[in-house]
């Protein structure tokens, strides 16, 4: 067998071995199963016309609302293109989860295979893939978007690297690029990313000879990045103030002061289905997991080891011989000499940010927290065990590079993927199955409209009617019963509405007015909405406690229209990326003409 297809066979098995419930039909259960509404609604939005995707309707209790102004959608872009294929909504969700964790074997792999060993590189993917944290976001939590943000960390820290050692544009592409995909996939996890990624960056930079050229290339690839996200990231941080987002995920249960983790925690936990509480009444666990912390203690010990010794014998070693040393050695020694010296240096690197991301989950960092005030969105503190994840799986390869001796390697990969597998196999399961859960029924006009709506409206327009909650949160004051069966309603005088037509952004229809008459579309006001009759634009009037569209109509037969249009931002967000994806083709062919010549 080719070697170089042995590594992405190997990832492939372990990944089949991980998605075991996947294979069953139906969807098991999990925290965050508004994931096939999500792909539904954003299906039917792509379909109407509506590129990028901002306004869905269904959700937000049959009002609609901009959920993808605001929530990443790179995950069910990639959903949908599963669906295009040919497969159900639930089907589709399945596979996002199933390409994210083959694709997160890959890009680990990828990373580690730079400077680890073939057998090292495929230890530190398997402890990746196989990560305690891995098991909580797709078989507790169902984090669709977290699970996949899991590919582009290894991916940023190799392209990086990789421009870092050759100047190469192509790198400098790349790293642009991941970096956008990341933040269009999970912001959430791109926000303390930007806050780690800078050590790493610190560490090229003390390691490159061209220290002018590697920060010029940073400042680029900062640049591209938020560029290429700019149609994402520009709405959704100017008009979060329109929403009621602040009130909900700032406050009480959702606030970040009562989410942080216990160091015993960190250690060892139940493993359970329930929810993040105050305190030790946790009904998740939060372990890293027992094998990746005692792995990257020993990778450390190892990796200060072999960088003292080689001090040591370089102190010792007269001045005559030092000079003679590098020459006496052969071009591939070089090579291997200098990779393990990176290695024992990206090691000690990786073992401070694994300690750090561990830190930055306990209460113990909470003037971290209180400093760095757009934290505060992450919600939990334990987010951070993603980076423990990235770290800890990168020093269990390490370890095994750092032994040596190849048959070390080889039975030390074997012993520690059996322990891996015994220990955290157990942990990729779901607590139950659904196996009677159809398209049908998880897209119906009640699941979506209701169930869905009631667990996720944190995007609802300001000024929508709040009470408390049972638990003292707050909560939006609607019913089942204020849930509309029509889109457009005549409130005031006497009209008929006709040929109606209606997509997620746009209604239109016929009015034939009796007398002077005021017009309610069952759709929150949030700003894009126009309204216009006869083609002149029209006052709308939001003054009631759910803030939906009212307008007044003359008597006569009318041809009235709403539609949702892009605000002066949204509108520059989007030139903004496009100016920058035809940048980036440039920078391409650019160097497409440079390696040609």
């Amino acid at each position: 067998m080719n070697k170089k297809l042995l590594a992405p066979i190997l990832i492939l098995f372990f990944t089949i071995i991980l998605s075991q419930a996947m294979l069953r039909p139906g969807l098991y259960v999990i925290h965050d199963d508004q994931q096939i509404a999500r792909l539904f609604v954003f299906d039917k939005a792509l379909k109407s016309g509506q590129f990028p995707v901002r306004w869905v309707d269904d959700l937000g209790f049959g009002f609609g609302y901009p959920l993808f102004n605001f929530y990443p959608p790179f995950v069910y872009f990639l959903g949908e293109i599963f669906h295009i294929l040919g497969f159900g909504f639930i089907s589709s969700i399945k596979l996002v989860f199933f390409v994210s964790i083959f694709a997160s074997g890959v890009a680990m792999y990828i990373f580690a295979r730079e400077f680890l060993g073939r057998i090292p590189a495929l230890a530190s993917t398997i402890f990746y893939m196989a990560v305690p944290y891995r098991a909580l976001d797709i078989y507790v939590r169902g984090g669709l978007a977290e699970s996949f943000s899991f590919v582009w960390l290894p991916l940023i820290l190799w392209s990086f690297y990789k421009l870092a050692v050759t100047n190469k544009r192509i790198y400098l592409v790349l790293s642009s690029i991941f970096l956008a995909l990341l933040m269009i996939t999970h912001n959430l996890i791109f926000l303390p990313f930007i806050l780690i990624l800078p050590f790493y960056l610190l560490f090229l930079f003390l390691n490159s000879k061209d220290k002018k050229l590697i920060t010029y290339h940073l400042s680029l690839i900062t640049l591209l990045a938020a560029g290429l996200s700019a149609f994402f990231w520009l709405p959704a941080l100017y008009e979060k103030k329109f929403t009621i987002v602040d009130d909900l995920l700032l406050l009480n249960l959702a606030s970040y002061k009562i989410h942080f983790v216990y160091p015993q925690q960190l250690w060892n936990w139940t493993w359970g289905f329930g929810g993040s509480a105050a305190g030790l009444a946790d009904g998740i666990s939060f372990k890293i997991g027992k094998l990746h912390i005692f792995m990257s203690f020993t990778a450390f010990i190892l990796a200060v080891v072999h960088i003292l010794k080689r001090s040591s014998i370089r102190r010792q070693m007269p001045a005559p011989l030092k000079s003679q040393h590098e020459p006496s050695m052969n071009n591939s020694e070089k090579v291997n000499a200098k990779i393990n010296g990176v290695n024992c240096q990206l090691s000690t690197v990786f073992f401070i940010l694994f300690l750090l991301s561990a830190f930055t989950t306990t209460f113990y960092s909470k003037l971290i927290w209180d400093s760095v005030k757009p934290l505060a969105y992450l919600q939990f503190p334990w987010r951070f065990l993603i980076f423990t994840a990235l770290f800890s799986s990168f020093l269990a390869g390490s370890f095994l590079e750092l032994l040596k001796l190849p048959i070390l390697k080889f039975y030390g990969f074997l012993i520690l993927v059996v322990l891996l597998l015994t220990v955290n196999l157990k942990l990729f399961k779901p607590q139950a199955y659904r196996p009677n859960l159809t398209d049908k029924l998880a897209t119906s006009q009640e699941t979506i409209s209701w169930y869905i709506s009631s667990s996720s409206f944190e995007y609802l327009p300001k000024g929508v009617e709040l009470t408390k909650s049972s638990l003292g949160t707050n909560v939006v004051n609607i019913t089942k019963n204020d849930i509309p069966s029509k889109k457009i309603e005549v409130i005031e005088g006497y009209a008929e509405i006709n040929d109606l037509n209606t997509t997620p952004s746009k209604v239109e229809f016929m009015l034939e007015a009796k007398t002077d008459s005021k017009i309610k579309a069952n759709l929150f006001n949030f700003p894009g909405w126009r309204t216009t009759i006869d083609g002149t634009k029209v006052k709308i009037d939001d003054n009631n406690r759910l803030k939906l569209i009212t307008f007044q109509v003359p008597k006569g037969i009318h041809n009235v229209k709403l539609e949702f249009k892009n605000t002066f931002v949204r509108t520059f967000g989007n030139l903004v990326s496009l100016f920058s994806i035809l940048l980036i083709i440039f920078i391409l062919k650019k160097w497409q003409t440079v390696t040609s010549s």
